[in-house]
């Protein structure tokens, strides 16, 4: 078992994000626009570096794809199959009229990860509210000299709408950030240390398109003075 400071790292890239109770909804505050869901629908995700304005630059590094293949009743909801991650390891997905909703393949995640991940439907997105708890996963550890005590609570909170020249088309993107902070307490070797860090991501959602990019920014060090984060952008896309 990692130690829960190194276990934060890996839940940030597993974007884990699961339900909570509706608070903060507001009606006036119900956003509408079209997250396409259909078998055929493909995405190509290009992968850069940040600049110091935390812009992409160079080129793409690589490109991933993802697919819906499949329509299917998944956990009582109406949801789509993709083939391959489309956003941080979600492999089905699903929307109504309160939010994004996504699930992972749980029996595909390693013991650690389901250590940090829910294994049910996850928010990621509320139409009707502009701050909601995404996530909180009590972490709890005992192995031999390592024992870990500790919290991952996830917060969404919407940046605003802008809009974007995507291939030529003018639309809409929503923009949202996911702060995720983690407590606790880990004691190994005899020496005991308090956790308390947060981690912030960025996502934007376009209009008629859906996921548009995802961006973690990251801090220049001696040893890698350009390291300024990255960004998964939208490239080329079918919407069917």
């Amino acid at each position: 078992m990692r130690k829960i400071s190194q276990i934060l790292l890996i839940a940030i890239s597993l974007f884990a994000i699961s339900c909570s109770d509706d608070t903060n909804t507001n009606p006036q505050l119900q956003e509408s626009f079209n997250f396409p869901l259909a078998i055929g629908n493909e995405w190509e995700f290009d992968f850069y570096w940040l600049d110091e304005s935390y812009q992409a630059t160079g080129d793409s590094l690589h490109t991933d794809k993802s697919t819906v293949i499949n329509k299917l009743t998944y956990r009582g909801k109406e949801a789509y199959q993709l083939d391959e991650d489309m956003l941080f390891n979600i492999s089905y997905l699903s929307v109504d009229k309160e939010a994004i909703y996504g699930h992972f393949e749980y029996s595909k995640l390693s013991s650690d990860s389901k250590n940090r991940v829910p294994d049910e439907w996850i928010k990621l997105y509320s139409f009707n509210q502009n701050e909601w708890q995404m996530y909180k996963k009590n972490i709890s550890v005992n192995e031999g000299d390592y024992i870990a005590e500790g919290t991952f609570t996830a917060t969404g909170k919407k940046i605003g709408k802008n809009t974007t020249e995507i291939n030529g088309r003018i639309l809409d993107v929503y923009e949202y950030m996911s702060i995720l902070v983690t407590t606790g307490i880990e004691t190994s070797g005899g020496q005991t240390r308090e956790i308390n860090q947060a981690d912030t991501s960025y996502f934007g959602i376009a209009d008629s398109i859906g996921f548009y990019y995802s961006k973690s920014h990251d801090y220049p060090t001696e040893e890698e003075p350009d390291k300024h984060g990255w960004i998964k952008r939208v490239g080329k896309y079918t919407i069917k």
